[in-house]
């Protein structure tokens, strides 16, 4: 395959980050409009967002696993497709269950193709090209995220909050035809095994436990049974899965039969420093999101236009920096990408958190540029380093649980920078809950660099004593 093809395959498969996170962002501006349209309440209408995030979270491990086993390229065209067809039923979905239900079909395809993206690139691309081309992504994902709300809210004002599902219907329809078209055909890597269903289950039981309670915690009340019982599920699910996957029956069973998931595959420490910098920056950077705003809104008096044009300093900067980043760790390797992204959020982090209405504005700016670069830098060597860690047939598996681990980061961001938010005015050990959120974050990623230095220190110890 040429570059030219190469380059083609690529923009076809980041088409569907950019569409995931387009239509995970354009809809909240709509949910007033929705409610008016079927006489309903706000926080009914609100699941529309929440049972497609809740989806696709759920079933992405399920559908990397599906495809290492049927062929990636299978389930991530399907996954179009099927996105497409949720796309079109939510334009014309005559009722708000209906509505919800189409999303709940949204939510399935886009699990299916945000799960095999990277690993369908990590088969395309050759080893020196990889960064740069995993970089892309989030160059989508940042895109995404950035135009969903303005151009969601255009769409409304000019026509109907419908008007945004047809626009996701004829944009997934072209990726569609694209991949199709693009996209090589790969061979299944675990065709001749069988998907271990009571595994999987028990994986979405603890799973769905753990991203509902996250998810609906600030509405329910953290203290409330509701999450109790979810947090309980989780733990009891989580225990129940990692049992079954250690279980010596899968020793006693013939060719084909592995559990869900093997768990040996997190003993190598790169896949998994890596998946917790990626759950530990987007948690970072999400709060960070969150809280900003209503800094710039309740303590400068800023306007909310000029708010959201301060906050777009945000993904503008990793849209920069993230091919940037990608391209540079295909040169010098991980390590000094890693380090340098984690230190620019730990300096960007800990100064926000002493940041006060005296500092001027251009300050906060340069502030929020930093951190939308640091995760620029982080991402793309981030990915690079656990997907080049994973053996060929596990690629599908841990593509989905790298997409798991950054919409994990987001939730649990946005469940504490709104936890921090809910405190009382006063300080709390001298630090509001605007500065706590940063102080907690700072902290966090501290540790997780630490963290990544020991590893790194350890595995090149190894490779010297086997040498």
């Amino acid at each position: 395959m040429n570059n030219r093809s190469r380059m083609i395959v690529q923009y076809t498969i980041c088409l569907g980050a950019f569409l995931s996170n387009l239509s995970a962002g354009m809809f909240n501006i709509a949910l007033v409009d929705i409610a008016r349209t079927f006489d309903s309440t706000i926080p009914t209408a609100q699941w529309i967002v929440t049972a497609y995030l809740l989806v696709i979270s759920i079933l992405l491990p399920v559908m990397g696993k599906l495809g290492d086993m049927l062929g990636r390229r299978k389930i991530h065209n399907i996954g179009y497709f099927i996105f497409m067809a949720g796309a079109l039923c939510c334009a014309v979905s005559p009722s708000l269950n209906g509505l919800i239900s189409s999303r709940i079909l949204q939510g399935i395809g886009a699990a299916m193709y945000q799960a095999t993206n990277m690993a369908l690139i990590i088969s395309v691309f050759p080893k020196e090209q990889r960064g740069k081309a995993l970089g892309l992504i989030s160059t989508f994902v940042a895109a995404g995220s950035m135009i969903g709300p303005s151009l969601g809210g255009i769409l409304i004002q000019w026509f109907s909050w419908r008007s945004n599902f047809w626009l996701l219907t004829a944009l997934s329809l072209i990726a569609w035809m694209f991949a199709q078209r693009f996209i090589p055909k790969d061979k299944p890597e675990g065709s001749e095994s069988r998907l271990d269903v009571p595994g999987a289950a028990l994986f979405a039981i603890s799973l769905t436990g753990l991203v509902t309670a996250v998810n609906l915690g600030a509405q329910w009340g953290w203290s409330s049974w509701q999450v109790a019982v979810l947090f309980i599920l989780f733990g009891v699910g989580a225990a129940s899965f990692i049992g079954w996957c250690l279980s010596s029956r899968w020793e006693r069973q013939g060719k084909g039969r592995l559990p869900f998931m093997k768990l040996d595959l997190f003993r190598d420490a790169g896949i998994s420093v890596g998946i917790i910098i990626t759950i530990i920056s987007y948690m970072a950077a999400f709060s960070a999101q969150l809280v900003l705003p209503v800094f710039l809104l309740s303590e400068l008096g800023i306007e909310p236009a000029t708010a959201g044009l301060i906050m777009m300093g945000y993904p503008l900067s990793l849209i920069i920096f993230s091919p940037l980043s990608g391209n540079l760790s295909d040169k010098l390797g991980t390590f000094p990408l890693l380090s340098a992204g984690l230190l620019v959020m730990t300096t960007a982090l800990l100064v926000l958190g002493f940041v006060s209405p005296a500092y001027p504005i251009f300050f906060l700016i340069l502030l929020i540029v930093l951190l939308g670069g640091s995760m620029g830098l982080i991402t793309p060597p981030n990915n690079s380093l656990v997907m080049s860690r994973t053996s060929k047939s596990d690629l599908g598996l841990i593509s989905s649980i790298l997409a798991l681990s950054r919409n994990l980061g987001m939730m649990f961001g946005t469940a504490a920078g709104g936890a921090m938010l809910a405190l009382p005015g006063q300080a709390a050990g001298g630090l509001t809950g605007f500065r706590m959120i940063f102080v907690l974050n700072t902290v966090l990623v501290v540790f997780v660099y630490l963290t990544m230095i020991i590893s790194f220190r350890l595995a090149r110890h190894k490779e010297t004593l086997s040498s």
